[in-house]
């Protein structure tokens, strides 16, 4: 019976309603229509599958779909029952599985899975059975290793992950398809099959979505080919180790470093979690796997973040303990975990690699539970090399330590709380008298400790080791250790108080034990106090925030005089030290110190006493300033004093008052408000002047001392700090409305609003109004909130509005004087932050836009009162705000045409506006692309209406305004690619930009043209333009710049060139056919010559060579062109290097007088000759790039010649050709020596002090038994470079030191191993000993000690104080800013060399 006869229910019909009662409908019809009902009840319900899946549906259809069939193959009607399990059916099902899974991974298409795997395996037609299992094999692997048609990588992944699962297809069957369908493997070994299929698998992690998958099946292939490989009959995994493992995945992360932690999760962690005996085994052979212990080793940095990321993964699954040495290892561990080894942890955690160094420190710290105690061992190593992570200059490394470290923290006090409440248990249970057997002991980390004496020790240590580290953090704070040891270990400090005691703690409360022990440690106090005039603001930042913390010390005693009196004393000489210097950071230290004082302070009255006396200096300042602003300016700075107002209200804003004291407070918040009024009014003049930055009133030229940048310094940081303290009182308002909340009353908030306007309306000082312009902007959001707070506010009053219509005056009436408008942007801006219904924002675009509109000529203006620019850079402001873009982005199209409109107009000002505003749009940034058509359906035609705009104005006059207007439109295809809708017409109007008259226009039409020519054949696309361009020299010139760009546009792609060898053949036709042409101009001779040296550099030499004459590479007299000359010289570079003909090379090079020309030349040469690598011809480019030094007197040039020559020999050395090297590089030695020297160091540039950097590499090398006393100076200045404050001097003489200490190690590391290794060898040796007490007392080297300065002089000049540094006036005294963990080994180190075994004094702190 034909099927299509067959006659279904309606849709609406309750046939349908679910799988029972459509099977039930199905059966109660003729039985000899059974299977053609379920077929057409198949293809219907497919259908709606199909469609629900297009549509995201809930997945209903699929469940029923899948239900059905099931119902089917479980059939009594043996007709139904085989048409379920069919070839067909089953493959329909398959690839609808793979096309919505892959969109959509719906939980319902499980069925689908378990329908197929019901069919494969259950087939009562086994061959059937075996063709749908072959297909589906087929299918995935296929997808797995990118021979399917589609891309279909998520669903495929999922499919063969399941089919492995339940065991439907082997690795075999796997291996079978994938010989097939991988020819290149098919007479591989099946290791090496496994190999490529695995790193197939690898690849695809590179996509997040399917890195879960993709490690899901290289477990299957794991444990498939480890289980196979133990037994004796598996030929096909023979040879398999679990070594061979490690190299595909240490391989693989070669490949692409990037997968590292996808490895890790979703390879390492399921079998970790599933089988330990084979975990185990991995992890022992990382652990015994030695890290990288010299330069020349051959195992990579990936192997040894592989290596630490395992063991890592191991020890937070329980399956490795604590560092220790052989000796130390407990015998109940042996054989059930692996004992992480002391020694490589010591070596990985001095790694010159930043990846490999913060791995290992989080492999030391990490563990599964925060209550597992640290072995000795790991103190040790903590102790040993925290002191380098603290100092690292990496920013991003210090903050994964400061992650680490507050791991680290957590364990020791939870360790030390448990160890605590063992022993209190065990206490208690002896003096209740309870006898009991002692239990056999439970090993777990979550168990508390139960035998008193391990519980004793494990607390002693751990309490020992947290007292060192909290010493070690205030050695750290020293005034002369550097500003990284500062903020991180500050920020550990923090840490410290903060995490809890327990396991179940926060880190909202503070540690009271351990802000007791800061707060009664005057060390400690003394130097965050002196932090707090630290000049970098996050280390002033973070040392008061660890003074709140504290509790402070209110009793008053002969010794201590009380924590308050102290903060008190510093308090007064910080805003005297800020009076008398006005530096920021001191102003900014003073203004903290009296927010810290407010917070110790414990009543609110004292509080509030602090406010008013601030509030009284301020007062006085300003009276002052009012009388004579030039000698306030000098002598009496206000913004120290509004900053300690703002920190100072910070404190009170957070408690609730009673009615007196809330009198009081807003009796002072009008003070404040005053204050900053009249500050304003003071410096008005100042910060308005047009040029505010060289403007010096006519009164104030006689004072002495004051210049502008003093008086603009006053007004600046006083309006700065005023503004921001009046956006902090009215900020209250965000609060909810509560009894005794200090509010700032309705007039505060009233004319806080309308005086920032005012400074925004007059402000020229971009500073100044970038604050005042968030303060305004707050006023404006809270108008929306305030009827809520104020129940007296009128309701007819709309701030919002009325400021609206200031600014709409502003726009209307005030000048150009600047190009982006000073504050009027900020105005529009801040009233839409409010996102009030009036003013809307389609009325305030609305607005903008018709004035932007507004036609103007040059006749009509003189350019001084422009309201369209205004209103241009109001929409420019718009868009580039974080609050507005978001909303902006409806009205893009409409803007854009705007923008381009005002590209054509006459007035340069209205241009200028119009282009800037473009670039916001159109993404002009070059990072990242803002356009979607499918967002912006209208965009297409306004991209179309500009350029047929464009062209009906290119015969006119102004065609340069024409060009300029189509640049947005133009970078927007090239950024987004080109539409879909009017592609053609959009293609054939750029084209037409190809022949324009300004290069700059076919530049950039060429490159957007790029965007067309991608795809298809794009060279052919390319011969059309040049055969219509044969009469237009500048057509042609477009067009050839078109296919230098898609050349460039591809090989950016990675296109693979040689696949698409054809299209650069007929490329080289079209141009080989119009060779006569290019030759008769210069330009065009230039452009086609880069054409063929970028073939050329892509390895089509031969091509070009066929295909070009000499006629047409060769320079016409009389036709000379700079650039024709260069890329004709270029050519020439490159067919030297395909013929290897240095000699020719060397001609032309030396011939060469062009100094632009022979600098390209020489970048271009190690590129070009890159594969002649035979001893013959890296000779005769040494010997050119010799007699370039030597004749050429350009430094540039014999600067770019010596570095090819460095390139040429940074290979291979052996020790017979670094000496010869060394030998003939006497004067090179002589001037490192004095470069290095203390006397000349800090005088010379960073550049000049590294470029001898890279011959102590080759110095070193064979200086590692007993190295002469003649190399002292050398090794001096390889200390020095140690400790050099740049990280390219640091990391080259750590990879110097490396090799000379024979263990590769970072820069701290290295400096404090290289003194004892000086020590052992020239502890005897005078010269030594003169450099090393010159070193330490700051002085150049002198081997007559005696002419040295006395150690009273020295202190003296250390201590003299200098007023533009919060520092005495020689931080240098005692060589101490060389670093004083380096003066520390030294000093160290001294003591072995005179044999003094005695502290030096005070050098505990």
């Amino acid at each position: 019976m034909d099927p299509k006869v067959v006659s279904l229910p309606a849709d609406n019909s309750d046939v349908f309603e679910n799988a029972n009662t459509i099977t039930k409908w199905m059966l109660s019809q003729p039985e000899d229509t059974h299977a053609q009902l379920a077929e057409a009840l198949f293809e219907k319900l497919l259908g709606e599958a199909s469609q629900s899946r297009q549509y995201h549906g809930n997945g209903h259809a699929c469940v029923k779909l899948c239900s059905f069939v099931q119902q089917c193959s479980k059939s009594s009607d043996s007709a139904v029952r085989q048409w379920a399990f069919t070839e067909s059916l089953s493959k329909e099902l398959f690839h609808f599985y793979l096309e919505w899974y892959e969109h959509d991974a719906h939980r319902a298409l499980r069925l689908v899975l378990d329908v197929l795997v019901a069919s494969s395996t259950s087939n009562p037609n086994p061959e059937a059975g075996r063709l749908v299992k072959d297909h589906i094999t087929e299918t995935v692997v296929s997808i797995v290793a990118r021979k399917y048609s589609q891309q279909l990588t998520k669903s495929g992944l999922q499919c063969l992950d399941h089919f492995l699962s339940k065991k439907v297809i082997s690795l075999s069957d796997v291996a079978l398809k994938y010989k097939e369908l991988e020819q290149a493997v098919a007479e591989a070994p099946d290791l090496l099959l496994w190999r490529s299929f695995a790193f197939h698998l690898f690849s695809w992690m590179e996509l997040t979505y399917v890195c879960p998958l993709a490690g899901k099946n290289l477990v299957h292939i794991f444990r498939g080919l480890n289980a196979a490989a133990q037994t004796l009959d598996a030929p096909d995994s023979a040879g398999f180790t679990l070594e061979l493992w490690r190299e595909w995945l240490q391989d693989a992360l070669t490949q692409n470093s990037a997968i590292l932690e996808d490895i890790k999760n979703y390879v390492l962690a399921p079998i970790f979690k599933t089988d330990r005996d084979v975990s185990l085994k991995l992890l022992q052979m990382f652990n015994r796997s030695r890290p990288l212990t010299g330069i020349d080793h051959d195992m990579t940095d990936q192997g040894l973040l592989l290596q630490l990321a395992t063991l890592e993964l191991g020890k937070k699954h329980g399956l490795v303990e604590e560092p220790s040495h052989g000796d130390s290892v407990p015998q109940q561990s042996a054989g059930k975990t692996v004992v992480l080894q002391g020694s490589l942890l010591d070596s990985l955690l001095a790694h010159p690699s930043v990846s490999v160094r913060s791995s290992a420190f989080s492999l030391l710290v990490s563990s599964q539970a925060t209550t597992k105690p640290f072995s000795e061992v790991a103190f040790s190593l903590l102790k040993s090399h925290i002191a380098a992570f603290h100092a690292d200059y990496d920013a991003k490394v210090r903050n994964e330590v400061l992650g680490h470290t507050k791991n680290l923290i957590k364990r020791l006090k939870n360790i030390i709380t448990v160890a605590h409440r063992s022993l209190s248990s065990q206490h208690q249970q002896s003096t209740e008298g309870e006898a009991r057997q002692p239990a056999k002991k439970k090993f777990g980390p979550e168990v508390a400790l139960k035998n008193a004496a391990e519980a004793k020790e494990v607390r002693d240590r751990h309490e020992a080791f947290l007292v060192w580290y909290k010493d070690f953090l205030m050695n750290e704070l020293l005034p002369t250790a550097s500003y990284q040891r500062h903020i991180t270990a500050l920020r550990a400090s923090i840490l410290l108080l903060k995490v809890g005691k327990h396991a179940g703690a926060t880190d909202d409360t503070v540690d009271e034990d351990i802000a007791q022990t800061i707060s009664y440690d005057f060390t400690w106090i003394r130097l965050l106090l002196d932090l707090l005039l630290d000049p970098f603001d996050d280390v002033r930042d973070s040392a008061a925030t660890l003074l709140s913390l504290l509790s402070p010390n209110t009793t008053e005693d002969a010794r201590t005089h009380g924590l308050l009196k102290v903060l008190r004393e510093f308090c007064t000489q910080a805003s005297k030290l800020s009076d008398r210097t006005g530096r920021a950071d001191h102003s900014d230290g003073a203004a903290r110190s009296q927010g810290l004082l407010c917070t110790w302070l414990g009543d609110q009255d004292s509080q509030i006493a602090v406010l008013s006396d601030i509030l009284e200096r301020v007062e006085s300042k300003i009276s002052k300033a009012e009388e004579d602003l030039g000698h306030a300016a000098i002598e009496n700075p206000v913004h120290a004093d509004f900053a300690a107002i703002s920190y100072v209200w910070q404190v009170l804003a957070k408690e609730t008052y009673s009615d007196d004291q809330l009198d009081g407070i807003h009796h002072l918040q009008r003070r404040i408000f005053f204050c900053a009024r009249q500050i304003w009014l003071t410096v008005k003049h100042v910060l308005c002047d047009d040029s505010p930055e060289g403007h010096l009133p006519e009164e104030l030229e006689d004072i002495e001392g004051l210049d502008t940048k003093d008086l603009l310094s006053y007004s600046f940081r006083a309006v700065h700090e005023s503004s921001n303290l009046l956006r902090l009182l009215v900020g209250m308002l965000r609060m909810k409305k509560a009894p005794g909340v200090p509010f700032p009353p309705l007039d505060v908030f009233r004319e806080t609003g309308f005086l920032t306007f005012e400074q925004l309306a007059s402000l020229r000082h971009r500073g100044a109004f970038s604050t005042v312009s968030y303060t305004f902007m707050n006023c404006c959001q809270l108008t929306q909130n305030i009827r809520n707070i104020y129940s007296e506010l009128d309701v007819s009053e709309n701030l919002l509005r009325e400021w609206y219509q200031g600014s709409l005056n502003c726009i209307m009436t005030q000048a150009s004087t600047t190009r982006r408008s000073a504050g009027i942007p900020s105005l529009i801006a801040a009233v839409l932050s409010a996102n009030a219904a009036s003013p809307s924002f389609d009325e305030v675009y609305g607005t903008l836009e018709t004035i932007g509109k507004k036609p103007v000529r040059m006749s009509e203006t003189d350019g001084s009162n422009l309201p369209q620019v205004h209103a241009l850079n109001s929409l420019r402001e718009i868009f580039r705000s974080s609050l507005l873009s978001k909303r902006a982005e409806g009205y893009l199209a409409r803007t854009l045409h705007l923008a381009a409109t005002n590209l054509k107009s006459e007035v340069w000002a209205i241009r200028n506006c119009g282009e800037s505003k473009a670039s916001i749009e159109s993404g002009w940034d070059g990072h990242s692309i803002r356009i979607s058509y499918n967002k912006y359906p209208t965009l297409p035609g306004v991209i179309l209406s500009l350029l047929r705009s464009a062209d009906e104005t290119l015969d006119q006059a102004s065609q340069s305004g024409a060009a300029e207007a189509v640049f947005p439109a133009l970078d927007i295809i090239r950024r987004a690619g080109p539409p879909q809708e009017h592609r053609a017409e959009l293609q054939k109007h750029i084209e037409g930009y190809l022949g324009s008259r300004l290069w700059h226009v076919r530049e950039i039409a060429a490159r957007t043209l790029c965007s067309f020519l991608l795809q298809g054949d794009w060279a052919s696309k390319i011969g059309r333009l040049l055969a219509e361009s044969e009469t237009s020299t500048n057509q042609v010139h477009g067009a050839l710049l078109t296919a230098r760009f898609v050349v460039e546009r591809k090989a950016d792609l990675g296109v693979d060139f040689r696949a698409d060898s054809t299209s650069i053949g007929v490329l080289l036709d079209q141009l080989t056919q119009r060779q006569r042409l290019f030759s008769n101009c210069p330009e065009l001779q230039a452009a086609y010559l880069e054409i063929l040296n970028l073939l050329t550099n892509y390895g089509f030499y031969e091509q070009v060579a066929k295909a070009v004459s000499a006629e047409a590479t060769t320079v016409r007299s009389g036709s000379y062109s700079a650039l024709l000359d260069l890329h004709a010289s270029l050519k020439l570079i490159y067919d030297t290097a395909a013929i290897e003909d240095v000699e020719l090379l060397r001609t032309h090079v030396l011939n060469n007088r062009d100094v632009n020309t022979t600098g390209r030349m020489l970048e271009t040469i190690p590129e070009a000759w890159k594969r002649a690598d035979n001893t013959k011809i890296q000779s005769g480019l040494c010997r050119l790039y010799l007699d370039i030094c030597a004749t050429s007197s350009a430094p540039e040039i014999r600067a770019q010649a010596l570095t090819n020559l460095g390139s040429l020999i940074d290979g291979d050395i052996n020790p017979m050709l670094s000496c010869a090297i060394i030998e003939a590089s006497g004067t090179i030695m002589a001037a490192l020596v004095s470069l290095g020297s203390d006397k000349h160091r800090q005088h010379i540039r960073h550049p000049s002090r590294s470029r001898p950097l890279p011959l102590l590499l080759l110095y070193h090398h064979p200086l590692t038994t007993t190295p002469n006393p003649s190399y002292l100076p050398v090794f001096s200045a390889l200390y020095t470079a140690l400790i050099d404050d740049d990280d390219e001097v640091r990391d080259t003489a750590a990879t110097a030191a490396s090799a000379l200490l024979g263990t590769p190690s970072i820069a701290p590391t290295a400096a404090n191993a290289l003194v004892p290794w000086l020590t052992a060898r020239f502890a005897s040796n005078d010269e030594f000993r003169a450099r090393v007490v010159c070193r330490m007392t700051g002085q150049p080297y002198s081997p007559n000690l005696t002419t040295s300065l006395s150690a009273e002089k020295m202190l003296h000049h250390a201590l003299d104080f200098d007023d533009s540094s919060s520092q005495p006036k020689n931080k240098t005294w005692l060589g101490l800013a060389e670093g004083d963990e380096a003066m520390r080994t030294l000093r160290g180190g001294w003591r072995r060399v005179a044999g003094d075994d005695q502290a030096w004094e005070g050098e505990s702190g």
